[in-house]
């Protein structure tokens, strides 16, 4: 068992503190009624803090989990011990959003966050957003899923269809997202992220030491963090990218790097 008073006594920030004691309701409603619960969705920031803060000491399984693989902003779900893995299914529903590309400009995943947002629909409602030409799957909560699918006709000035599907029907290609070469002259990740977003080094860093940046789905404070190949590096409000490899130095001595960068 967890001390919820004792544990928020160390969160400084007052809308940390409303999230975080929400999560520890909901972990405390599993235990008292032997039901699995769920939170809103949440940045890995907020995942990574509370699967901290609840330590190795609790009466349930907890899992964390955003509708596929590798998702950046996951639900945690809290699931009483005596439930079998198969059994532990989350309330997340698929929107495949699709629109023709010869009536529009380039959607980012701005445009599409904004317009379901404009529907009324809050944040936490929303997990990740994938994106490829012409074609966006977004997950949500199961209990908006048919709203936004019924009133989800614009993104932009762009007319848009959007239906729910499974899991099973994500036909996302692997090879998604933008790649292009950059060069740096470090492997240090405020430098990597200034190439990247065209930002200066000194907000880069602004931005990292103020719990912006992960590495992996992992908080990193450190600007001076070197990257490898295959990391992703998220910039909260700019945007992801993964480094796919290392092609060597330029002649001006500095590093050349291919990416792939998401929309």
């Amino acid at each position: 068992m967890f001390d919820k008073q004792n544990i928020l006594k160390n969160i400084s920030k007052p809308d940390e503190k409303l999230i975080f004691s929400k999560v520890f309701d909901r972990a405390y409603y599993c235990i008292k009624n032997f039901e699995p619960t769920f939170t809103e969705f949440l940045d890995p920031y907020k995942i990574s803090s509370l699967l901290g803060l609840f330590g190795d000491k609790y009466d349930f399984n907890i899992r964390v989990f955003g509708g596929k693989d590798n998702c950046e902003r996951c639900k945690m779900g809290f699931f009483p011990e005596f439930m079998i893995e198969s059994d532990m299914v989350f309330p997340i529903s698929v929107i495949k959003v699709t629109y023709n590309l010869k009536f529009s400009g380039k959607l980012t995943h701005r445009d599409f966050l904004g317009s379901i947002i404009g529907l009324g629909i809050v944040r936490g409602k929303i997990g990740d957003i994938l994106i490829e030409e012409g074609k966006v799957f977004v997950f949500v909560d199961d209990d908006i899923a048919d709203f936004i699918s019924a009133n989800l006709c614009k993104v932009g000035k762009t007319k848009v269809d959007a239906r729910i599907i499974s899991a099973e029907e994500i036909d996302v290609n692997e090879n998604f997202g933008e790649f292009k070469n950059i060069t740096s002259s470090s492997l240090r990740i405020d430098g990597i992220l200034s190439c990247v977003f065209n930002l200066s080094r000194g907000k880069v860093s602004d931005l990292i030491k103020t719990k912006r940046a992960f590495l992996n789905q992992s908080l990193c404070e450190s600007v001076s963090k070197q990257v490898s190949e295959g990391d992703i590096l998220t910039l909260r409000g700019f945007g992801r990218v993964e480094i796919v490899k290392f092609e060597g130095k330029t002649k001006k001595d500095k590093f050349l790097i291919s990416i792939r960068k998401f929309a």
